[in-house]
């Protein structure tokens, strides 16, 4: 969604896609800049994952209108199956928690940011959209949408 900085709560272009897109840009964006926030001020690291599985044989669409619904049913053969997803998924976790390497980098920053984990849990990079001014209209909007829902993180 490339109108991040004038219309970051999609209030004048609203649309499915806009929405879908907004979704998984502003995620990355606000927890790179949260995990950039939480390790400069702190010992300890806090690392955040953002998985990019592929395409899951999973219930993913059922909201979806009937006839989207049904082309997605009918490919759902193709993807691969939620276990194997999952092993890929747990294996940064269980490294992490094991003090054993992630096999992956930081997708941003040095030792900080996000991590984008590809399909065979290797790391992934961000998008070339990605940049420090959208994190920082991003980090700033959500920090006002959570303050209006009485959730300050004036960190």
């Amino acid at each position: 969604y490339t109108k991040y900085a004038t219309d970051p709560e999609l209030k004048s272009n609203y649309s499915i896609k806009n929405a879908a897109d907004g979704a998984g840009y502003y995620n990355d964006l606000f927890f790179d800049k949260l995990s950039i926030l939480s390790n400069t001020k702190n010992d300890s690291k806090v690392h955040f994952v953002h998985a990019a599985p592929g395409f899951v044989n999973s219930n993913w669409g059922t909201e979806m209108p009937f006839l989207l619904r049904g082309m997605i049913r009918c490919l759902q053969p193709l993807g691969k199956s939620t276990m194997e997803c999952a092993e890929y998924m747990m294996d940064p976790i269980l490294r992490g928690n094991a003090g054993d390497d992630l096999k992956m980098k930081p997708a941003t920053d040095g030792d900080n940011g996000i991590y984008i984990m590809k399909e065979d849990s290797t790391g992934g990079k961000v998008t070339k959209d990605h940049t420090e001014d959208a994190m920082s209209s991003v980090w700033k909007t959500t920090c006002e949408v959570l303050k209006r829902a009485g959730i300050d993180l004036n960190v």
